[in-house]
């Protein structure tokens, strides 16, 4: 394992923490006899409220790190999206692999972004809905009430896919009273606009409805000089409409349903030369390759002659809850579906015949492209028995059901004329074909935790999951049209039924130990698992995708993860500041891995069981300094690696945090006030594949917001800047699905021609917020 040096951010950062955190040490005499009313309410911080484990508790009293983003926090910038959520939360990496994979991880544990057929292992709720499918995870949200991320594992209470952490998305719902709001925004850099809107409407006492609904319309960041578009182009719509029947006091029926459709136009990828193999005149020919805000790609297969994404989701949830004395009922039914047409230009240029421009000096170009259609539906079953108030213990048990069916069918175009060069020419990288996938998934589970009140001050958490998962699964392999090496030994054709099952008792306890009114230590362990399958992404060498991935087969196992965590939780200084320190461990045996991996023999795309860990700490704080000022820090750091050599893992930054700062005042001009945040941000220098291959330098973005409001707080008006200094780095590099550059003399791998796609760039944004009462 390599020795690790910090560099002038990360130390900065840590000295802020460090100022942050000193009063709270000398303040430790006075933290037990502190109490909030020997302050100003108005100078103290406000107590926040959490449901992700299943019951209302407040943030500093839950035995886990999680950080939750109010409303307030994702108006201000104009969040809509899950990507964007990451810049808040550290330790928490979310970037689009090129076919729109999801790169997500906390602590730098997570999914690999290729293989669909994987379930992920931070798993996301909305409103208790589970969420099966990682394709849904990059739909925008709106009208959102908060943001919750836990990490760590969860497999009690949150059960499936929750071995890493999980993500709960809070949506608003009606009120009592008529209640409206619209926002309008302006997007003055790159172009766009934006316009949100939402209305609470009181039908009876009984009843009430919110209808809201989300438009968005904007342009990249960066430019395609083939095509002329400003890329990513996106375009999404969602509305939602939920109601809320309370006929008792003790009968609360919630019910919600929501569509939406996104669609983009191209993406950020493009050619990276990272060894000056491109001579002027190649460079004439492809455009450019280095990493900036202009790119020069086109795709004469693909819509608009881009990158097209487009995406269509529906959900439904009904959620009852019913009390009796001290227990209520839960009862949680959703179910889910999407349609997705995706065509990805997988050489991500201009890839021209290098053979015949070397040989003839003629310009043939050519394209690599994938096509994926896709239609997924799920149905979830959720029944909960929990207690509340008893003085000895509270528990709560439950049963889960879940069914999917998803089907994939992904054609690989390979257009590659007259490689390699010899008897073989056009024998490799040229040939189509497909892979057809069916799966269905069926799950139950059974689940029972129990808060034990060891004393007044001693709490002992504890829990117990069991669940049996089965997938079957029919995977072809199509071959296309014109017959060569490459659709028929080096991806052979096939056809097959499989199946896979898994069983497993997972498990969480936990124990939370009050120092005093204001400060908590505990300590936790969480036992997790993901099932396994079969991985539609797999080479399939063997032609035979019932055997391991190990044998050229498709199958790969479970994977089981253990967390130990033990941190503190403070509030400090009669209600001012809030910290919290965390110590962890995370473990993976069989963890399910796809990456492109080069090696001194040969390189590809490898998928693998492999056993990884990783160990960190975190640090939070917020600090309200008087009725103006707010001072808020968070710090990660994640040492995540391969058990077998040390490694580094793919997306899996060593230290990412943030510093920012919150001020509100009175401007004494019509009872208006003056209102500004701002954040500094850090991510590490990372890699994107295995091996420690096609890396990604760090990151410093600077964050911020100005505006007026009114004092009634009827109407703003806010201008929002992120990356304001336009700060560069990779999201994500990977290889080119092609040989470019090859017979120009560049190697294979991340010391030649690769695919990177640039970090979003500045974004200007004036928008404008209306409320009616």
């Amino acid at each position: 394992m390599k020795s690790y040096k910090w560099n002038p951010i990360q130390r900065t950062l840590a000295l802020a923490f460090a100022g942050l955190c000193a009063p709270a040490v000398l303040a430790q005499e006075d933290i037990a006899t502190s109490t909030s009313e020997e302050t100003n309410p108005s100078a103290t911080l406000e107590v926040i409220q959490v449901t992700s484990q299943k019951r209302t508790q407040t943030l500093q009293e839950v035995p886990a790190t999680i950080s939750a983003i109010p409303a307030g926090v994702m108006e201000d910038y104009g969040i809509d999206d899950l990507f964007e959520i990451a810049n808040l939360v550290p330790g928490m990496v979310f970037s689009r692999a090129p076919d729109d994979g999801l790169a997500l991880t906390l602590r730098g544990l997570g999914t690999p972004a290729r293989t669909q057929s994987f379930d992920q292992s931070v798993a996301l709720f909305q409103d208790g809905m589970f969420v099966g499918k990682g394709r849904m995870y990059s739909a925008a949200f709106f009208d959102v009430e908060r943001i919750e991320v836990i990490k760590g594992t969860q497999s009690t209470l949150l059960g499936k896919n929750t071995s890493l952490g999980a993500i709960s998305i809070v949506t608003r719902k009606p009120t009592d009273d008529f209640e409206a709001n619209i926002s309008a925004g302006v997007e003055l850099q790159n172009g766009g606009w934006s316009l949100d809107g939402g209305v609470n409407l009181p039908i009876t006492d009984d009843l009430k409805v919110r209808v809201a609904g989300h438009f968005v319309e904007q342009d990249g960041w960066i430019e395609n000089l083939a095509t002329g578009r400003d890329v990513p182009e996106d375009s999404d719509q969602g509305v939602r409409v939920t109601a809320v029947y309370t006929p008792t006091d003790t009968l609360s029926v919630t019910a919600s349903y929501q569509h939406s459709d996104s669609e983009r136009i191209g993406n950020g990828y493009q050619y990276v030369d990272n060894g000056g193999y491109f001579t002027d005149d190649v460079l004439e020919i492809v455009g450019e390759a280095q990493l900036d805000d202009t790119k020069t790609a086109t795709c004469e297969e693909c819509p608009n002659n881009e990158s097209y994404h487009d995406t269509s989701v529906d959900a439904f949830t009904l959620t009852i809850e019913k009390a009796f004395d001290d227990l209520t009922l839960t009862s949680v039914t959703s179910t889910a579906t999407y349609d997705i047409l995706f065509y990805d230009d997988f050489d991500f240029g201009s890839a021209f015949d290098e053979y015949t421009y070397v040989t003839t000096g003629e310009v043939d170009y050519y394209s690599t492209y994938f096509k994926r259609e896709e239609d997924y539906d799920q149905f979830s079953q959720e029944l909960r028995l929990a207690s509340d108030g008893r003085e000895d213990f509270d528990y709560m048990a439950g049963l889960f059901y879940f069914k999917s069916d998803w089907n994939s069918l992904e054609w690989q175009n390979y257009n590659t004329p007259n490689f390699p060069p010899g008897d073989t020419a056009g024998e490799i990288f040229n040939g189509a074909f497909g892979n057809d996938f069916k799966q269905k998934t069926e799950t139950l589970s059974a689940f029972i935790q129990s808060d034990i009140y060891l004393s007044d001050t001693l709490t002992l958490a504890a829990g117990l999951r069991y669940t049996d998962e089965t997938k079957d699964v029919q995977f072809d392999r199509i071959q296309g049209s014109l017959a060569t090496l490459w659709n028929t030994v080096v991806n052979p054709p096939f056809e097959s039924d499989l199946t896979f099952s898994d069983s497993f008792l997972n498990g969480n306890v936990s124990l939370r130990y009050e120092m005093s009114r204001n400060v908590s230590l505990y300590a936790s362990y969480g036992l997790g698992s993901k099932t396994g399958g079969f991985a539609e992404s797999a080479e399939v060498t063997s032609g035979d995708p019932s055997l391991d991935v190990s044998e050229g087969g498709a199958r790969v196992k479970s994977e089981e993860t253990q967390t130990y965590e033990a941190g503190s939780k403070m509030v400090l200084f009669d209600r001012k500041m809030n910290l919290n320190l965390a110590l962890f461990y995370t473990e993976i045996e069989d963890f399910q891995e796809t990456s492109f991996l080069v090696t001194d023999a040969s390189a590809g795309f490898l998928t693998q069981n492999v056993d990884v860990e990783s160990t960190g700490f975190e640090i939070d704080g917020l600090y309200q300094l008087n009725d103006d000022w707010r001072l808020s820090g968070a710090l990660t750091y994640a040492d995540s690696v391969h058990k077998d050599d040390g490694s580094d893992l793919a997306q899996a930054p060593k230290f990412t945090g943030n510093f920012g700062y919150s001020y509100i005042t009175e401007l004494n001009v019509n009872d208006l006030l003056f209102r500004s945040t701002g954040y500094i941000r850090y991510r590490d220098e990372m890699v994107s594949q295995i091996n420690e291959t096609y890396p990604s330098d760090s990151l410093t973005t600077l964050d911020v917001t100005a505006g007026v409001e009114a004092g009634d707080g009827i109407w703003d008006v806010m201008l929002s800047i992120t990356n304001l200094t336009n700060a560069r780095s990779a999201d994500f590099s990977s290889p080119i699905a092609g040989p470019v550059g090859a017979i120009l003399g560049a190697p294979t791998g991340d010391q030649g021609i690769t695919a990177e796609t640039l970090n979003q760039q500045r974004m200007v944004k004036l928008q404008f917020n209306y409320y009616f009462y």
